[in-house]
Parts: C-alpha cells; structure tokens; sequence
C-alpha cells in the first residue's frame, strides 16, 4: 500500500533566495515546487528541501557567494587588468580584460590565477622579440635590475609586488623595452643600483638614477630624516 502525502500549498513562499511559484505533478512520491531564484533561474524542487532549507538559492548564486566574482574587478595578472564579470562557462568564472596594450579578451579566472595567460597575443610576441634582441645585455646586471623592476611593479605572484605594483607604483610605458631603458640609464656603473628620486613615483626616466646602497637606503619609506 503506497503511503499518501498530505500537500501543503507553498505558492508565494520564499525559501532563501527561492520563490516557490507552483506546484508540480511528477512521477516521483511527494510534493515538488517550481521555484525561481533572485537571478531568474527556475526550476524544480521536492517540498522535503525547501522546507529543511537544504537549498536556498540556485548553483550559480552559490557559486558567486563562495567566489564572489566582484572582488577580482581592477586586479591585474600580468598585463592583464579584469574588467567585469561575464559569467559562468563550462562551470569557470569568466572574466572580459584588458591587455597594457588596450585589447580585450574574456578568460577564466583560473588561467588568470594560472598564469596560464599574462598578456595578449601581440605583446606576446613583442616580448618574445625583445628577448631575442641581440643587445648584449641579458646576463648583465643592468638586464636584471630592469627585469626586476618589471616583475616588482607588474606581477602580483612576485615577492616584492606589495611594495611596488601593490602601491600603485607603475613602470612607464617607455620602459617596457629594455633597449629603451638602456638608452635612459645607461649601463648600471660599478657598485650602484637604481633609484627612485621621489619614493612615490613611477619608474621613469624624469624620477630615476644609479645611485649607492647607502643613498638607496636613506631614500627608503621606512628610512628616519631628521631635520
């Protein structure tokens, strides 16, 4: 003998995120509810969970409670900066960015995180030109101080990021080719390393200079003046 479920309407309720609209006829036992979520979807739920509160909202508002897509807007991986939100593919956040260079492109926030991606295609391949430039200089220290200076400022898996690109402190757009750096500076000298003359400013040719390590030091935030 098959036992008979007492239904209790439920039209109107809310359950979380959930607005139950009618009831169903299925071919399973018990009550099940068409219900629509905050964001429009609609679909189908036994009473049983609704009213255990078991689901309170559909699979993607879940998704974005627990990753809340909002907190990835203006963060930059490599040269890309995230824009906006464009929703969930193949169960990945989406993400439209723009490269340094002005392109957008829409990527998921895992290859972000990844760095399966850090710049578009052309300054990829600009990159890649620059790197195979016979210039001289790749295993020099003026090469690595440069290199560091990228990475400090542009890339927020580096150490030193949140003191540098963490802070608002930019490479200028001059400077993201070596040879021009080079043209700037010069060489590095003998027992100097580059400095910046105002500790809040940009790297740039106007704010730059090879200077000792003890100047360096004194020209720190951290560093005490006494007047």
């Amino acid at each position: 003998m098959k036992r008979k479920y007492k239904i209790v309407p439920l039209d109107g309720r809310k359950f979380g995120k959930w607005t139950v609209l009618k009831l169903v006829v299925i071919d399973k036992p018990g009550a099940y509810y068409e219900c629509q979520c905050e964001c429009g979807t609609v679909t189908i739920i036994p009473a049983t969970t609704l009213r255990s509160w078991r689901s309170t909202q559909c699979k993607e508002c879940n998704y974005k409670e627990m990753y809340d897509p909002n907190k990835e807007i203006g963060i930059r991986y490599g040269k890309w900066t995230v824009l906006e939100y464009k929703g969930i593919k193949n169960k990945l956040q989406q993400f439209l960015c723009r490269c340094r260079c002005g392109v957008q492109r829409v990527h998921y926030a895992a290859d972000l995180r990844a760095q399966k991606t850090k710049q578009c295609t052309a300054c990829h391949n600009k990159a890649n030109a620059i790197r195979n430039t016979k210039h001289g200089y790749h295993n020099t220290s003026t090469y690595r101080i440069w290199s560091a200076i990228i990475q400090r400022c542009n890339n927020p898996n580096s150490t030193g990021y949140i003191h540098y690109g963490g802070r608002g402190i930019k490479v200028c757009e001059r400077w993201n080719d070596f040879n021009n750096f080079l043209k700037d500076m010069g060489p590095r000298p003998a027992n100097l390393t580059i400095d910046r003359i105002n500790n809040d400013g940009n790297y740039e040719p106007n704010n730059c200079r090879w200077v000792t390590h003890k100047v360096n030091c004194n020209n720190r935030r951290s560093s005490i003046k006494l007047r």
